[in-house]
């Protein structure tokens, strides 16, 4: 079972919280792996243990997958330029979760478009039988008659 980009957002606004403490990284990953759901612990106790290992951040969080990328990247960025690293996990969960809402608009729109061609299909061809027809006929009467 794979961590969803959900899962992976509340977990980066935890982690954003656990850095206030002032645990050191793997400190933090584990505390918070304490209190998350089962998949999300796996990540991060496989990130803190491979920066116990010695990893480098990078190595570590690309060990757990394309999902975490927005984690490894702000806590890299922030201890390279020796920032505290909540607000940038603040900032990729709230990225994470606009990146979400995105995807889902664009398939509602994409459902739109789907309904057209069935109801278009459906719809016209009643109209042309209940209002054009009748009208042809009523004025060929006419015109005719």
């Amino acid at each position: 079972m794979t961590t969803t980009a959900t899962e992976v957002a509340s977990a980066l606004v935890l982690l954003a919280l656990a850095y206030r403490s002032g645990l050191p990284t793997t400190g933090v990953l584990e505390a918070v792996a304490a209190e998350s759901p089962e998949t999300v612990a796996r990540d991060l106790r496989q990130v803190a243990a491979a920066l116990h290992w010695g990893a480098s951040d990078q190595e570590a969080w690309s060990s757990v997958g394309p999902v975490w990328e927005p984690a490894g990247r702000a806590v890299t960025l922030a201890q390279l330029a020796g920032l505290a690293p909540g607000p940038l996990l603040l900032k990729a969960a709230d990225d994470l979760a606009a990146d979400r809402l995105e995807r889902i608009d664009v398939a509602t729109a994409k459902v739109g478009v789907r309904l057209v061609a069935p109801l278009g299909l459906v719809l016209l061809p009643a109209f042309c039988l209940t209002t054009v027809v009748p009208l042809v006929v009523a004025l060929a009467r006419a015109v005719l008659g």
